[in-house]
C-alpha cells in the first residue's frame, strides 16, 4: 500500500460545486414550478401527491447524515462487522412502519405527530414532546454540519467555515422557498449521488486492496468476521444486544415528524406502504455498501494503519483518508465524493429545518394565536411566518455549528447523543398512547420524566466517564519509510519501544468527536 497524491484537483472543485449548483437548482425549480399561489399543503406535504419512487428515496436520504457516512466505515474498520446485525434491526422497524405507523398515522391525519399528544393526553405533554424534538433537531443539526467539515477539512483543504457556511445557506434558501417538495426532490437526487459515490469507493477500494477474497481474508484473520452470539450485557457488541438494543434505537425514527410528513405525502396509504417498501431496500442496501467499505478499508490498510502512521489524527478521518488514497490520482472522483458527504448533510439539514417549522407552526403559533384571537390564522399569514421560520432556523443551526467548532469533544458528543436521550422516552409515550387505553396522563407525565432522568443520566455519565473501546488489532508492520522521521516520533510519544505493533489500546470513541459507533445509524434522520 502506498499513499497516493492527495489534496483537490481543478476537476475536483468543478464535480464538487456542480452538485451543490444541481441541488440548489432542483430546490428553486421545484418551490418555483407548479401552482402560484403556495399552500400550507404544499410546503408541509408538497400537497400530498408527491411521485413515491422520489419520496422513498428522500426518506432514505434523511436517515442518513455524513456523521454515520464517516463514522460506521471507521467503525467496521476499527471494531468489525458486528454492527451489520443492526440491517435486521432496520429490516424489522421498516416493516413495523409499513404495517403499524402509516395506518396509525393516516387514520389520524394531523400535520404535527405531538397534536395526537393533545388528544390522547394533555396539552402539556404535547408541549414537552415538541420542546424535546426541537431541542435535539436543532443541536444535531450543527453537529451535522460541523463534524463533516472538520473531517473534510484535514484532507481536502476546504476551510471548515466555507463548508459550514456553503452547505447551511444552500439548503435553507431552497427549504424556505419551497417546502417540502424542494426538500423531497433535492433529497432524491442526493441519495443518487450518495450511492454512485459509495459505490464507486468501494469497487476502487476492492481493487486497490488485492480483491474480495484479499479483504476477507485479512478481517477473517482479525477476527473481523465473528459476531458474538452470547447473551451478556457487559459485551460490548453481541448479536442480542444490537438486535434488541438496535431495534429500540432505531424505531422513534418511524414516529419521527419528518417521516411522518412523507407518509402523508404521497396520494393514500396504500401509496405510503409502496413507498416504504422501496425506502427500505434502498437503506440496507446503503448500509450493506458502507459495511463492505469499512472491511475494504483493513483490507487495504490490514500492514499500515493511518492513525497509528501518523496520517490522520481521528479516526473519523479514516474514510476521507482512504478516499484520498484509493481516487486522489483520479480527477473529479475526490470532488465526487465530498459531494456525497455534502450531499448527506444537506438532507439531513433541510429534513430538520423543515419539521421544525411544521411543529412550532402547528403546535405553538397557530393553537396560542386562535386562543387569545378567538380566529384563524389567514393562509397567506400561515405562509409568510412558515417561510420566515425557515430562514430564521437555517440560520440558528448555522450559528450554532460554528459554536460547536469551539466546544469540548465532550459537549459535541452530547449534542449527538441528545436525540438518543430523548427518543426512548417519546417512544414510549407513543407506545403508550396507541397500545395501552388505560394509562391516563399522569402516569405518562411521570413515565416521560422518569425516562428523561434516566436516559440523560446514562447518557451523560458515559461522556463524563470518558468509556472507552478497544479496537481489534491494528498494524504499522509495512508501514514504508517514507513517511519519515515525524512519523517515528509520533510512535515513540504514544507506544514504548517495547510493545507490539499490533496495537490494541488506541482510540476510544470519545476522540471521534461524536462519530462514534453509538451514533452511527442515528438520525442521520430527523
Amino acid at each position: 500500500m502506498e499513499p497516493k497524491p492527495t489534496g483537490f484537483s481543478i476537476a475536483d472543485y468543478i464535480v464538487f460545486a456542480t452538485s451543490l449548483l444541481a441541488s440548489f437548482g432542483i430546490g428553486v425549480y421545484s418551490s418555483l414550478a407548479g401552482k402560484k399561489e403556495q399552500t400550507t399543503d404544499d410546503f408541509f406535504f408538497g400537497n400530498h401527491d408527491m411521485n413515491i419512487v422520489a419520496v422513498a428515496l428522500s426518506l432514505a436520504a434523511t436517515f442518513l447524515s455524513a456523521i454515520g457516512l464517516l463514522g460506521l466505515p471507521s467503525e467496521i474498520y476499527r471494531n468489525g462487522w458486528s454492527y451489520s446485525v443492526l440491517l435486521l434491526s432496520e429490516t424489522i422497524c421498516g416493516l413495523m412502519g409499513i404495517f403499524l405507523f402509516i395506518p396509525f398515522f393516516y387514520k389520524l391525519r394531523m400535520t404535527s405527530v405531538y397534536e395526537y399528544f393533545e388528544h390522547r393526553f394533555n396539552r402539556t405533554l404535547r408541549r414537552c414532546a415538541c420542546l424535546l424534538f426541537i431541542t435535539y433537531m436543532m443541536l444535531y443539526m450543527s453537529i451535522v454540519l460541523y463534524a463533516p467539515a472538520l473531517a473534510l477539512s484535514q484532507v481536502s483543504g476546504l476551510p471548515i467555515w466555507v463548508s459550514i457556511l456553503t452547505s447551511g445557506l444552500i439548503c435553507t434558501i431552497y427549504t424556505s422557498l419551497g417546502g417540502m417538495k424542494a426538500v423531497i426532490w433535492t433529497d432524491a437526487f442526493q441519495m443518487v449521488i450518495m450511492l454512485c459515490g459509495v459505490v464507486i469507493v468501494l469497487v476502487h477500494g476492492v481493487i486497490s486492496a488485492g480483491g474480495v477474497s484479499t479483504v476477507l481474508e485479512a478481517n477473517r484473520n482479525t477476527g473481523r468476521l465473528f459476531v458474538d452470539f452470547h447473551g451478556d450485557p457487559t459485551i460490548r457488541h453481541s448479536f442480542w444486544a444490537l438486535l434488541v438494543g438496535g431495534t429500540i434505537n432505531i424505531m422513534p425514527f418511524g414516529l419521527n415528524q419528518a417521516t411522518v410528513q412523507r407518509y402523508l405525502s404521497v396520494k393514500n396509504k396504500r401509496a405510503a406502504q409502496r413507498m416504504l417498501s422501496i425506502q427500505l431496500p434502498t437503506i440496507l442496501t446503503w448500509w450493506t455498501i458502507l459495511i463492505s467499505v469499512g472491511l475494504t478499508m483493513f483490507g487495504y490498510y490490514k500492514g499500515c494503519d493511518p492513525q497509528l502512521s501518523g496520517r490522520i489524527e481521528r479516526p473519523d478521518q479514516m474514510m476521507a483518508i482512504f478516499v484520498s488514497d484509493v481516487l486522489g490520482y483520479l480527477q473529479g472522483l475526490p470532488g465526487l465524493f465530498t459531494a456525497v458527504v455534502y450531499s448527506a448533510t444537506l438532507s439531513t439539514v433541510s429534513s430538520g429545518v423543515n419539521s421544525i417549522v411544521v411543529v412550532l407552526t402547528e403546535d405553538f403559533i397557530k393553537p396560542m394565536h386562535d386562543m387569545r384571537r378567538k380566529t384563524l390564522l389567514e393562509e397567506r399569514t400561515i405562509m409568510r411566518i412558515t417561510k420566515g421560520l425557515s430562514f430564521l432556523i437555517g440560520f440558528v443551526a448555522i450559528g450554532m455549528a460554528f459554536i460547536s467548532s469551539a466546544l469540548g469533544r465532550g459537549l459535541i458528543q452530547f449534542c449527538v447523543s441528545i436525540e438518543g436521550m430523548c427518543g426512548g422516552p417519546l417512544l414510549g409515550l407513543f407506545f403508550c398512547g396507541m397500545m395501552l387505553p388505560f394509562v391516563s396522563s399522569k402516569g405518562a407525565t411521570v413515565g416521560v420524566f422518569c425516562g428523561l432522568v434516566m436516559t440523560f443520566w446514562i447518557g451523560i455519565g458515559a461522556i463524563v466517564t470518558h468509556a472507552t473501546v478497544e479496537p481489534m488489532p491494528l498494524f504499522t508492520d509495512t508501514c514504508p519509510a517514507f513517511f519519515g522521521n515525524e512519523t517515528t516520533d509520533n510512535f515513540a510519544a504514544f507506544f514504548p519501544a517495547n510493545q507490539s505493533s499490533a496495537v490494541k489500546g488506541i482510540s476510544s470513541w470519545n476522540d471521534t468527536a461524536g462519530l462514534g459507533p453509538d451514533n452511527v445509524f442515528r438520525i442521520q434522520r430527523p
